[in-house]
């Protein structure tokens, strides 16, 4: 009996649950009707059947390309025309991605925090652990499981963390001023939600909850002429100790130094967004984790590169660490940087160096997913950093011979079990003007001499 073919429609949401599963049974129906051969030919959209490829390609084809849409008797697969369908009925994911919302965040919570339970967080049991001050990790735990199960009001649908999750998602996108975001909760607040709604009153109060997410960014000063960041030991330094530049802004006018809101105001500032969690993130949520091993369980070793990991760079990096390529939680990354004009076509010229991290422990199909790439930097302007550029890119090294040497504790979701972290950078992805940069070569002299 042949499976259901409604799952081809999904040929435009291929990450769907329901796709893959559907692609699993496709392959079962096929592999058993042939009799379990080494290859079957490959209904994708680029082979369109007229190539014989293993299982493993053409599972990774499908839901990379997308099946034949017109190939609905699988005849290069052994159905019979008039054959019976399944009467499976077939669920479709986004039947249920409108509600989702709340069950996500809830989701997000729990696999961050899964050894403890929101249920009995009030409970009074007399045992020695009750009566213990819960550790910081806890507190932190139940102060967002608090957040996160209190409704915006009586009888609402959505809880107050999530309403504000969706307000700052709005202000990033529509680039309010914190002040406006301020006076829009207060707003909400006093005129148009019903009395002992659970808002809160400002961009700050609503900043700190969502912080406790622990996706913060570092800030760090750095000299005006990119010589030097004032961190570690130099964080009090109050001028660049290669240059003599000020480390603060200088009023045009008066000629003293530059104070917003009493505060002193640097010249450039370096936002560091630290990788550590953001890898754990991938192993604590469920939805990610199970793909976090996919390559180190899928590699095909027939001589042909079809992935990241069929290269010459990541299998030599498995000969000279195999300590490191024997563990399947290990994370290798790309590195990928170049700068761009934030503000279009503005008069005043401004250069700002997005740095970012692709990690190659996920499928292909998800690792270079918006959704997926990690910032771990912005370089600030208003000229580009140049040869510099290893100056800013210190705390990123820093952290990554961390990773290396010494790890992080992570705990999978997948397996619910801990494990120790590491990752490397194999290697980075830019145009040649950049690649000049992170070398500290001339590009122009680097092709001549090639």
């Amino acid at each position: 009996m042949a499976p259901n073919k409604q799952w081809m429609e999904l040929i435009n949401d291929r990450l769907a649950n329901a796709y893959v599963d559907w692609v699993e049974n496709f392959l079962d129906y096929s592999f058993t009707k042939l009799g379990e051969p080494m290859l079957i030919c490959c209904p994708c959209i680029k082979c369109g059947n007229a190539t014989s490829r293993t299982c493993v390609v053409v599972r990774s084809h499908l839901i990379v390309h997308g099946i034949l849409p017109n190939y609905t008797l699988w005849y290069h697969h052994e159905e019979m025309s008039g054959e019976a369908q399944s009467n499976f009925e077939f669920i479709d994911d986004n039947d249920f991605e409108e509600d989702d919302g709340e069950d996500e965040i809830h989701g997000l919570l729990r696999d961050l925090y899964p050894y403890f339970d929101g249920d009995n967080m009030n409970n009074s049991t007399g045992d020695d652990l009750q009566e213990e001050e819960p550790n910081a990790e806890a507190k932190r735990f139940y102060r967002l499981l608090k957040d996160i199960d209190l409704p915006l009001y009586e009888s609402a649908k959505v809880s107050k963390l999530s309403t504000l999750i969706k307000l700052i998602h709005l202000k990033s996108i529509g680039h309010w001023r914190n002040e406006s975001f301020t006076m829009l909760l207060k707003f909400l607040k006093d005129d148009l939600l019903l009395d002992g709604t659970n808002l809160l009153d400002s961009y700050y109060e609503a900043k700190k909850v969502i912080q406790d997410l622990g996706l913060s960014c570092k800030k760090i000063d750095a000299c005006k002429n990119d010589c030097m960041l004032y961190w570690k030991g130099d964080n009090f330094l109050q001028s660049c100790k290669v240059c003599g530049a000020s480390r603060w802004k200088d009023a045009k006018h008066s000629g003293e130094t530059k104070l917003k809101k009493g505060k002193k105001i640097p010249c450039k500032i370096l936002r560091y967004f630290p990788l550590k969690p953001r890898l754990q993130r991938l192993f604590m949520h469920s939805k990610t984790s199970p793909f976090m091993s996919w390559h180190h369980a899928k590699i095909v070793n027939d001589g042909i590169m079809r992935l990241v990991a069929d290269s010459m760079a990541w299998n030599f990096f498995d000969e000279i660490h195999p300590s490191f390529a024997s563990k399947p939680h290990n994370v290798r990354l790309g590195l990928a940087s170049d700068g761009y004009q934030p503000f279009g076509m503005s008069i005043t010229p401004y250069n700002i160096w997005p740095v970012v991290l692709v990690p190659y422990k996920l499928p292909p199909w998800l690792c270079m997913k918006q959704e997926n790439i990690i910032l771990s930097m912005l370089i600030p302007g208003p000229n580009g950093p140049g040869d510099a550029i290893d100056v800013y890119l210190q705390p990123l090294i820093e952290e990554l011979n961390e990773l290396l040497e010494t790890g992080v504790e992570t705990f999978d979701a997948s397996i619910r079990k801990n494990f120790k972290l590491h990752a490397s950078l194999l290697w980075t992805i830019n145009d040649f003007p950049a690649y000049a940069n992170f070398s500290g070569w001339s590009a122009n002299k680097k092709i001549t001499q090639g």
